[in-house]
């Protein structure tokens, strides 16, 4: 009894410690592919947002780059570092001179050295590059680093659970192994000899001779003729599977080609869609300057009529002063006379000749007409002046510059820029609230603001009858709201729904890009607000623009800065 215990506790033992074995294997191995697949997958998706980045910030710094722009690549740089991934940005030339070096400070002192995968990178740190060209011509490069620190730690941690999820199965199996060998062995110990004979038939891939005499018709004997029917199907197994083997083979031969194959296609298609991208930023730069272009000749010729009339009216008053300026010299030279004649004659014949001379000019007329003068002239300047600021805050509609200002005041500046267009063709009515100060950008807001009076001008021109533009502001539920409404034509609910679409236009061909509505619904969301339209036809159309006091994507922009400072 002891022996065969020993025996029995030996061969469960033996079990559980080759199918233990053979876990582990298993295990190593799948561990080991899953670590390099996730090593692969990590370098690909870094190298991808890296070159992705690097060619996005090249298209983008360009222009600023080659017209040495300092200012536009400075707000390049400090608008791709609010990417909290990106640790330092710099634009060098051929003569690796530094344009803009702009990032945290640890990183722009490591020196740089070109990355090819994370691991590589042991300073956290992945650092990448793209060549700034112009055809053939290389002008200079950019350098940018990625903070992959926060990706070895996600690694790192998949590779601990992966490990330990690994070492509690490799457990599991073997208490299994050990629970189910004791069930086993207790119930088998009369096929060992057979178990014995199979094991070895398995080895040497023969399977004559091996199956068990069928006595009696109990379990064990049901038993026993199961084994030889395993027996023979392991044969056919054992046929089968060199068959398939072969068909194995064959197929992955055939596959590796096919993933060949496709890898070279994806990367096609990855090149082809990063060409799009640029493509379609460069389309959207191009776009927003065209529809500015036609916003300011739209301005144009009305900008010139309204500096033209205060111009002429100061002109006119600067020719009419210089006749009284002459006036003026002209008694104080006989005034001067009258005080250096010596004797009283000549002093009598002078001033009775400085009295003619007063007597001849109507001096209560030219002293009231000369404060009148001065005062029309400097109101005609200040219109001037006031034109003129508006068009500065209109010509910086590229700027990404925010800053506090009033809804009202960029209302007002607008207005001064449009109204000769406006004037002759309806009446503005505006009825401006008492709103509070928010972040913006007023070079783009006042296009929104210019885009709007104009459409709803020119809804108005189209019925051929003298309308009403009425501006509303107001503060309302966190928000500021400005409502341009009109009695012009209306808008068909049909169009309502692409009225913000690019391109889409309900004016004849020839008269408007289409892009107007598209830009400044663009930039009400730049601004976290939002743009929409009501109309009805022929009845007149209301468009609302509203911003929110509390911008949520500069809390966004403040949170990313001090995440990164931390």
């Amino acid at each position: 009894m002891k022996k065969e215990a020993l025996l029995s506790l030996s061969l469960r033992t033996k079990t559980i410690v080759g199918v233990a074995l053979i876990a582990a294997i298993l295990f190593l191995i799948l561990i080991t592919t899953v670590f390099k697949l996730l090593n692969d997958l990590v370098d690909t998706s870094v190298d991808t947002s890296a070159q992705t980045t690097t060619n996005l910030f090249v298209s983008t710094a360009k222009n600023a780059f080659l017209s040495y722009d300092l200012a536009s690549l400075e707000a390049d740089a400090t608008e791709m570092l609010s990417n909290p991934n990106i640790s330092y940005v710099r634009v060098l030339d051929n003569n690796n001179n530094v344009y803009v070096e702009k990032g945290e400070p640890e990183a722009l002192n490591h020196p740089f050295q070109l990355d090819s995968d994370v691991m590589s990178a042991v300073d956290g740190i992945y650092d990448t590059a793209a060549d700034i060209k112009v055809g053939e011509t290389l002008f200079g490069r950019v350098e940018i680093g990625l903070d992959v620190d926060s990706i070895n730690q996600s690694v790192k941690r998949v590779r601990t659970w992966t490990l330990t999820l690994a070492a509690i199965e490799l457990g599991l199996i073997a208490l299994c192994s050990f629970l189910l060998g004791s069930y086993l062995m207790s119930q088998l110990k009369q096929l060992r000899a057979g178990a014995r004979h199979l094991g070895a038939a398995v080895k040497d891939k023969n399977y004559q001779n091996i199956s068990v005499k069928v006595r009696g018709k109990d379990e064990l004997s049901e038993l026993a003729e199961a084994f030889n029917q395993l027996v023979e199907l392991l044969k056919d197994e054992n046929i089968h599977r060199e068959r398939v083997e072969g068909e194995l083979k064959e197929l992955n031969s055939l596959l590796e080609v096919k993933v060949k194959q496709r890898t070279s296609l994806l990367n096609q298609k990855n090149f082809q869609l990063e060409e799009a991208n640029k493509d379609l930023k460069e389309a959207q730069v191009q776009l927003l300057q065209a529809e500015k272009m036609a916003s300011v000749g739209q301005l144009a010729a009305g900008v010139a009529h309204e500096i033209n009339n205060p111009i002429g009216f100061v002109n006119s008053n600067m020719h009419t002063l210089s006749e009284y300026v002459a006036t003026y010299q002209m008694i104080f030279q006989q005034l001067n006379d009258v005080l250096l004649k010596d004797t009283a004659i000549h002093q009598d014949e002078a001033i009775k000749q400085l009295r003619n001379i007063i007597q001849q000019q109507d001096m209560e007329f030219i002293n009231s007409d000369i404060s009148e003068l001065i005062t029309d002239s400097k109101d005609g300047l200040i219109r001037v002046a006031e034109i003129v600021k508006g068009l500065k805050l209109f010509s910086r509609v590229d700027s990404d510059e925010m800053q506090s200002y009033n809804l009202n005041d960029c209302v007002r500046t607008t207005l001064a820029m449009v109204n000769n267009q406006l004037k002759y063709i309806c009446s503005v009515e505006t009825h401006l609230g008492s709103i509070p100060h928010i972040m913006m950008n007023m070079g783009k807001i006042s296009q929104v603001v210019t885009n709007l009076l104009i459409n709803a001008g020119q809804a108005i021109e189209s019925t051929g009858v003298q309308g009403t533009i009425t501006i509303t502001t107001r503060e309302f539920d966190g928000n500021v709201e400005l409502s341009i409404q009109d009695t012009g034509c209306g808008i068909e609910s049909s169009h309502l729904d692409k009225l913000f679409n690019p391109f889409f236009t309900t004016k004849p061909e020839g008269q408007g890009t289409g892009l107007g509505l598209s830009i400044s619904f663009g930039i009400a969301q730049e601004h976290g607000g939002t743009l929409h339209a009501s109309s009805k036809d022929g009845e007149g159309s209301c468009f609302t623009l509203c911003l929110p006091i509390h911008n949520p994507l500069d809390d966004n922009a403040e949170d990313s800065f001090q995440d990164d400072s931390l």
